[in-house]
């Protein structure tokens, strides 16, 4: 079956891509979710991640608030995270049936982060969540009534894990289950990055890696970040950034950082794309969005430099765009 999902034609054709993650909160509110996502609205953006109970927390369902945003028509795509943990089977085929019926063609299928003040179900590993929704509807095991859509799928891999071998293990078996694109966590190390990717073996030479961004404020913001499982910021960051006389300062100071190291990682790894993590975007002031369009900048102009020409001139002419204004 062919695809209504733009982010899987983008990526079937081989172009690069960029995506955004919205945070959403524990909320009924339409006009809220609408005025999040349009925050992040950007040209070369092409699809947003809706995160699911992220930290373990409760929020507005995932589906709920996709559906909110492509009935609002803002012309980008919702990408769904669905995470295993906390949910037995039926549950998520039900979630697959929701998503499938309220438009939804992109999902990026988690483990999940443990869930506050409720039960750690363990019914589905993120491998057979892959395998369910990559088979959807045909792996369901019941009559399905209408037709379906297929999804495109999402997979997450930690690079600076811990364990770097373990999580390569997990993300060649996440690709063999179906997984069609990868997202990783915030990169603050290009080469440790694109040795990374070098110790990949040959069965992933094809599957789109989406590099994660996220802004950094201070220091003391640096190191805080570290307590995410999966983020690793370098010392030689941590060096740039104390020798700032203040928060301002540090933050000029980490935006030359990024150019510098996202220009040597469009020079010595093949890029996709980029998933910009604006945290902290979610409380929305001037400087946040600021922030966002510096995120976005830096992505664009990494892109600008590692693809043909005729994309790459779409792409700087967004660049340039956001930088002037």
């Amino acid at each position: 079956m062919g695809t209504n999902s733009a982010l899987q034609r983008a990526l079937d054709a081989g172009r690069s891509v960029i995506t955004a993650e919205l945070a959403v909160p524990a909320t009924v509110a339409h006009e809220l979710i609408i005025e999040r996502a349009r925050g992040l609205l950007r040209p070369q953006i092409v699809a947003m991640n809706i995160t699911d109970g992220l930290r373990g927390r409760p929020a507005l369902s995932p589906i709920a608030a996709a559906a909110i945003l492509t009935h609002a028509a803002l012309g980008v795509e919702p990408i769904v995270q669905v995470v295993a943990r906390s949910r037995a089977r039926n549950a998520l085929i039900a979630d697959l049936l929701g998503a499938s019926a309220l438009g939804v063609r992109n999902l990026l299928c988690m483990t999940g982060d443990v869930p506050e003040g409720s039960a750690d179900i363990r019914d589905v590993d993120v491998f057979a969540l892959i395998e369910l929704a990559r088979g959807f509807p045909a792996g369901l095991g019941s009559e399905l009534l209408g037709l379906a859509e297929p999804f495109c799928i999402g997979a997450a891999w930690s690079p600076f894990a811990p364990d770097p071998a373990y999580e390569v293990a997990r993300l060649v078996r996440k690709h063999a289950s179906g997984a069609q694109f990868v997202q990783t966590q915030p990169v603050f190390d290009a080469r440790e990055f694109a040795a990374a990717i070098d110790r990949l073996p040959g069965a992933l030479a094809d599957l789109p890696l989406i590099v994660g961004l996220a802004p950094v404020r201070s220091c003391d913001h640096a190191r805080r970040l570290t307590a995410i499982p999966g983020i690793v910021v370098p010392a030689r960051l941590l060096a740039v950034l104390e020798r700032a006389t203040d928060d301002d300062d540090a933050c000029e100071r980490y935006w030359t950082y990024l150019d510098e190291e996202l220009d040597w990682l469009a020079r010595n790894a093949p890029l996709r794309g980029f998933h910009l993590m604006p945290i902290g975007h979610s409380k929305r002031g001037i400087r946040q969005t600021s922030t966002f369009d510096r995120l976005y900048a830096a992505a664009t102009r990494a892109l600008g430099a590692s693809m043909p020409s005729a994309e790459a001139d779409a792409i700087q002419t967004a660049a340039a765009g956001i930088a002037s204004a």
